[in-house]
């Protein structure tokens, strides 16, 4: 009986510790919510307090007059190509490092960790030496072409850990057939490994959709802005309408959350899944 009354004593704590946390991480996130519905005279009048009427007037501003409908093409476009790259170049090196298993194996992974354990501003100047010389700076392109390579190593080793899950018999068994290397990694690794790509690819979408220090250095043209770096257009002509600004913030905050439902299965079953599939 008092092992009960303690279990049950632990788990009412435990309950109301995990609410109060629930609730300071939700609280924040209704409060925009509802104060984007507000006047700027009203929130400016009661910071707290629910709005008197219902008006979307901060949203309609935060899309047309922010010009964040051209901002969200902009960090589409770069999302788009960066991710593509990213999980490319790592599935096909993933799958090399997991399945050859090259003796100098060890010193790639070294290699991808260390480049891992490089903060992205530390190469801000040879970047923009090297993107200058090419041609691509302030173009989108000059943005994807680093954001994939500093997104590159955590991915190989994500696509490397899932490839070592397969049994070596699904390519040994190919290989028997007569299957060259190419196909066996088209036809029998990469079916398998969607649910992985998938992952990956929502990870990299998600990243890069919130990354602000390589658009806001690399690009100078308002015309090619992301949307994480045209938040910050409110932050001075629109700073007195916290409405508005909170409005664009929300807006900016719908893209990550649609692709994580949209790719809820995926991701379910990249965690478990296992190597083979239907």
């Amino acid at each position: 009986m008092a092992a009960v009354r303690r279990w049950t004593v632990t788990n009412t704590v435990v309950l109301v510790l995990l609410t109060l946390h629930v609730l300071l991480v939700v609280f924040p996130f209704i409060w925009m919510i509802y104060s984007t519905f507000k006047t700027n005279k009203e929130f400016m009048r009661s910071v707290w307090s629910l709005p008197t009427s219902f008006s979307l007037d901060a949203y309609v501003g935060a899309w047309s007059g922010g010009a964040l409908g051209g901002y969200a093409v902009n960090s589409l476009l770069i999302m788009a190509g960066a991710t593509v790259l990213t999980v490319v170049v790592s599935t096909l090196a993933g799958y090399a490092l997991a399945v050859y298993r090259p003796r100098w194996m060890p010193a790639v992974e070294l290699s991808l960790t260390a480049a891992m354990a490089i903060p992205a501003y530390v190469a801000l100047v040879p970047l923009v030496v090297m993107l200058r010389g090419a041609g691509l700076l302030d173009t989108h392109m000059g943005v994807v072409l680093p954001t994939a390579t500093f997104n590159v190593p955590v991915t190989i080793f994500i696509m490397q850990a899932f490839f070592n899950t397969l049994p070596r018999e699904l390519f040994d068994a190919a290989r028997m057939d007569g299957a060259s290397e190419w196909s066996i990694f088209a036809r029998v690794a990469l079916p398998i490994a969607r649910p992985a790509m998938f992952t990956a690819a929502i990870v990299n979408m998600i990243w890069v959709w919130n990354d602000f220090l390589f658009p806001v250095v690399f690009i100078n043209n308002p015309a090619r802005k992301t949307l994480p770096v045209g938040l910050t257009d409110f932050v001075g002509e629109h700073i007195t309408n916290y409405p508005v600004m909170l409005a664009a913030i929300l807006i900016a905050a719908i893209a990550p959350l649609v692709l994580f439902i949209f790719f809820e299965r995926q991701i379910t079953a990249a965690l478990l899944g296992g190597a083979v599939k239907e």
